[in-house]
């Protein structure tokens, strides 16, 4: 049994399906798409959400290759299977009152359904692949399947920008050996959302705390820092990585009590080492000069010299890994964007900018 990767697979054919839906976000290893509807939604209404009590089950066409699959990548990464929790239903794209439906399940679940996607499966002595992994996102028209007729597990991804008091982002050197991005720089805090950011009453839970619960959870554990050391955080946008079975992601914005030194001092924690080697701190250039065509202008030249490249592979747009809308008091982007628009200069006239990274 082979699985092959299709690496080269940039997904241009689908641009324009995916430019209907909002920016594409490219980066050298990942295609997504910032769903513009529903990042509007979440930021002017609450979307009430529900947890399923039934767990996601590999479908059959999946299970039989899963313990091949798994065992081969698992020799080289380090991974855990905890308890994570994927959408089992589609967020709204306008007023409409919809209750988005999250599903428990493992991480083995994810890396042997969304994971798979990228790779079509061969046996020896066959001229057609036993899977094609586009087969796992599109349907028979070759349309982007909704969640809600997924076969995959479709792990809830959080991701946050984490600005220190005195305006420096957060970011996290990611470890070799670390599945999501191995190597590469990472938000000041990433991972999947689990069971365990749902509030244990259950009553009144909307999509948006939720996501944020996991978002600033993830950011205090890969930078050792407190509860009572985040002021605020913001949910800001929602994408999908069609590179990675098509599966969702939720980004906010948080601004610590804390200022970079305090950040950077701590200690990286023990359980983290094999996900974590580093947490840095950049300084970027005022927001009016951001331009969502040019990201490398947000940060200073220093930080796009050779030492970054090695990092990186491609100093920025390799550096975070989601695509982020900064709300600032240009577009009414609440009290996170009105404070960062203090913290990293006035935005002036500049319009909300979609902050494309991986």
């Amino acid at each position: 049994m082979r699985f092959q990767s299709r690496d080269g697979d940039d997904y241009r054919d689908l641009s324009s399906q995916l430019a209907s839906f909002g920016p594409i976000v490219e980066s050298a290893h990942d295609v997504g798409v910032v769903m513009t509807k529903e990042c509007a939604r979440l930021r002017s209404q609450a979307v009430r959400a529900e947890l399923e009590s039934s767990p996601y089950r590999l479908p059959r066409e999946l299970k039989i290759w899963s313990f091949d699959f798994l065992g081969r990548r698992a020799r080289v990464a380090a991974m855990y299977n905890g308890d994570i929790l994927g959408l089992a239903s589609d967020l709204p794209s306008g007023d409409e009152d919809v209750v988005v439906k999250l599903r428990p399940g493992r991480y083995f679940d994810f890396f042997c359904s969304n994971l798979l996607a990228p790779f079509d499966v061969w046996e020896t002595g066959r001229k057609l692949p036993h899977l094609r992994g586009r087969e796992l996102i599109l349907d028979q028209r070759g349309q982007l399947m909704t969640f809600r007729r997924s076969r995959l597990a479709n792990t809830v991804g959080v991701s946050s920008l984490a600005f220190t008091t005195d305006g420096q982002l957060i970011l996290v050197a990611q470890a070799k050996d670390n599945v999501g991005s191995p190597g590469l720089i990472a938000p000041s805090g990433s991972g999947a959302l689990e069971p365990r950011d749902v509030p244990q009453d259950g009553t009144g839970l909307t999509i948006g705390e939720i996501v944020l619960r996991g978002a600033e959870r993830e950011l205090r554990e890969e930078c050792h820092i407190s509860s009572p050391e985040v002021e605020i955080s913001e949910i800001v946008g929602h994408g999908r990585w069609i590179s990675r079975g098509a599966m969702p992601e939720f980004c906010a914005v948080t601004l610590l009590q804390l200022t970079s030194d305090q950040v950077l001092d701590r200690a990286i924690r023990l359980v983290e080492r094999p996900y974590v080697s580093e947490v840095l701190a950049v300084d970027l250039a005022p927001i009016a000069r951001w331009n969502p065509r040019k990201p490398l202008t947000m940060l200073p030249e220093a930080a796009t010299a050779s030492a970054w490249r090695c990092v990186t592979g491609s100093p920025w747009s390799t550096v975070v890994r989601c695509g982020c809308l900064l709300p600032g008091e240009a577009d009414g982007g609440g009290e996170a964007g009105r404070a960062l628009d203090g913290l990293v200069g006035g935005v002036g006239e500049a319009e909300s900018v979609i902050v494309t990274v991986r």
